[in-house]
């Protein structure tokens, strides 16, 4: 009963929206040459007279009006607790600690999700995959926390030089960050080995961290192709847990109290390599290769000038240079009793040095085994070689050299000449860009770069593009 006037509104209701837009809708003309277009208009007329049509529009304009009304509303009468909620929203708000989402630790981290070769891979782009994703980092950690200021030396080894590294080891005692090259075609109680010296010998369980690189061909052929040794020289690094670092071969001995003299001049070297500068450990080879049986090592550096000037047993070596006769000049170390820079420096100089850990660039991966590469960049950066006045290091001879075939080092020489071209413009731009061409930090590169630069795409030097 009560359902027919309910009908009956909401048809009067219904009816009563259609004549106010049948009020809107202009009125079309019934002349015999307006027929067609009547035609092609009938068809939107047709679509808003329909009722659904009419009912959402409706809805629409009730709908704005009540959301608008809600806004005023809230706005008009919010002003005295706005200064509560600021207050509970701040709080809230200091409550909350933004997350890093790249802390491999975490569960939240993409990296988590990332297998140990792709992460591996993407730290060392020129490495191959399939060797990289047998990398140990700490396959051996050392019991040992060194402090931040002291310098590891960081090692490449092989099962070949492991004897070697053992005697640096105990002639450093100090923190070493060490990688372990090694063939799957090795035999495995090779390994079993080299694990059960270390862990039976204290200069090396409580000072050596060793990193495990297993490469799947056997090493003396496909080690320099599968991981570069600059790959393993930034692997060291990454994973050295002190502060300033030393690529240190593997046949060096540090002849005098190095850490010593490091303590004594904390402040100030500390300073130095802060900054970017290196600090030059010079090293000497005997002359005589079989003189080295007789293990005449000197201690002071009194008694190895008397070795070099006098009984002409050693000499200065620089790589790439006759003994006495590179960049560090012994003339000038002789004399020296205070820090010296560098002044001869040329692209193919790659002393001992002692370095920052996180300043210096890394040593380019391009190269199988280019000690230099992870110079250049630093000294056209602007740092200086320092040379340590009073302390020195010994090289023995070895014939336990890379494997490194004469066409590498083929390759080598001539992409290094190219490297060179593209640091000096690399870094000239840097050094423009911030404002630093004509300061003193750009010294180096104006002295050793002023002709690639001038030249640079004009066919002189490289390819113009």
């Amino acid at each position: 009963m009560d359902t027919v006037p309910t009908k009956k509104g909401l048809s009067g209701g219904v009816n009563q929206i259609n004549s106010w837009f049948d009020q809107l809708l202009p009125q079309s003309s019934l002349l015999p040459h307006q027929h067609q277009q009547q035609q092609q208009e009938s068809t939107k007329h047709t679509i808003l007279k329909s009722r659904w049509f009419r009912l959402s529009i409706v809805v629409y304009i009730l709908f704005s009006i009540l959301l608008t009304a809600a806004h005023v509303t809230s706005w008009l009468f919010s002003g005295s607790s706005s200064s509560h909620y600021y207050h509970t929203s701040r709080s809230a708000r200091d409550a909350l600690s933004y997350q890093r989402t790249y802390d491999a630790e975490e569960a939240y981290s993409l990296l988590s999700n990332m297998s140990h070769g792709l992460k591996m891979s993407k730290l060392f782009a020129q490495g191959h995959y399939d060797a990289l994703k047998y990398v140990q980092p700490f396959w051996q950690r050392a019991t040992n926390v060194p402090e931040s200021q002291q310098v590891s030396f960081i090692v490449t080894t092989t099962p070949n030089t492991w004897k070697d590294l053992v005697q640096m080891a105990k002639n450093w005692n100090g923190p070493i960050s060490a990688t372990l090259h090694i063939s799957s075609k090795n035999d495995k109680n090779v390994l079993a080995t080299i694990e059960a010296e270390y862990k039976s010998k204290p200069e090396l369980f409580e000072n050596v961290d060793l990193h495990l690189v297993e490469t799947p061909n056997g090493i003396e052929k496909m080690a320099s192709i599968m991981v570069p040794v600059n790959v393993e020289r930034n692997l060291a690094r990454i994973y050295a847990r002190t502060d300033h670092v030393s690529d240190v071969p593997f046949n060096i001995i540090i002849a005098t109290d190095l850490r010593q003299t490091l303590e004594k001049n904390q402040a100030k070297y500390t300073q130095l390599l802060s900054q970017g500068d290196m600090l030059v450990i010079p090293t000497f080879k005997y002359d005589d290769q079989q003189q080295l049986n007789q293990l005449q090592i000197p201690q002071t550096k009194k008694e190895l000038v008397g070795l070099v000037e006098g009984e002409h047993l050693l000499g200065l070596y620089d790589a790439h240079f006759e003994l006495n006769q590179g960049p560090t000049d012994f003339k000038k170390w002789k004399k020296a009793d205070a820090l010296y820079a560098v002044t001869d420096y040329t692209m193919d100089y790659e002393p001992v040095v002692i370095q920052s850990k996180t300043v210096q660039p890394w040593c380019s991966e391009r190269f199988v085994d280019k000690k230099s590469a992870c110079l250049l960049s630093s000294y056209l950066a602007g740092n200086d070689f320092l040379v340590l006045p009073n302390d020195f290091a010994i090289q023995k001879p070895s014939n336990k050299n890379t494997a490194i075939s004469d066409l590498d080092s083929v390759i080598e020489k001539r992409l290094y000449s190219k490297f060179y071209w593209e640091q000096c413009v690399y870094h000239g731009r840097q050094l423009d860009a911030m404002g630093l061409w004509n300061s003193k930090k750009s010294e180096h590169i104006r002295q050793q770069c002023s002709r690639v630069i001038q030249n640079w795409g004009r066919g002189l030097i490289g390819k113009p593009e």
